[in-house]
């Protein structure tokens, strides 16, 4: 029974970053769905994420899920770069942190100087914030 469970998962892709967010999604609604029984929404939902992880682990697609997960990682650093860049200016009072819309790189930059225009250190990129 090992060996034919070897040989049907070789050549899948298995799991990556955005099979694992998917999991926990799955996690989350399975919760959700104990607290609502009578929801119909969650647990289509649920079922959904359920065959889109199943579909995305035994896929032979390596090409297209690669892009999907690089596509899933470039999302996830801005919202995560945001966040740490906000919790950051809350602590720090004489500067302000950016985050580049291009490279989602954080950029300290003085505070109350008006509206400035950044370049980022790391792509080159200029852009307008109010500082």
């Amino acid at each position: 029974m090992r060996e034919k469970l070897y040989r049907f998962m070789q050549g899948r892709y298995g799991t990556d970053k955005l099979n694992q967010f998917i999991f926990y999604v799955e996690l989350i609604l399975l919760v959700l769905s104990l607290f609502f029984r009578r929801n119909i929404v969650i647990n289509i939902l649920f079922y959904i994420s359920i065959i889109i992880y199943l579909a995305r682990a035994l896929s032979k697609n390596y090409v297209a899920r690669s892009i999907e997960n690089q596509k899933f990682i470039r999302i996830q650093a801005k919202i995560v770069h945001r966040f740490q860049a906000f919790n950051k200016s809350l602590k720090d009072k004489q500067n302000k942190y950016l985050v580049c819309p291009e490279c989602a790189q954080i950029i300290r930059v003085p505070r109350n100087k008006g509206k400035i225009e950044v370049r980022c250190p790391s792509c080159r990129k200029s852009f307008d914030a109010k500082s």
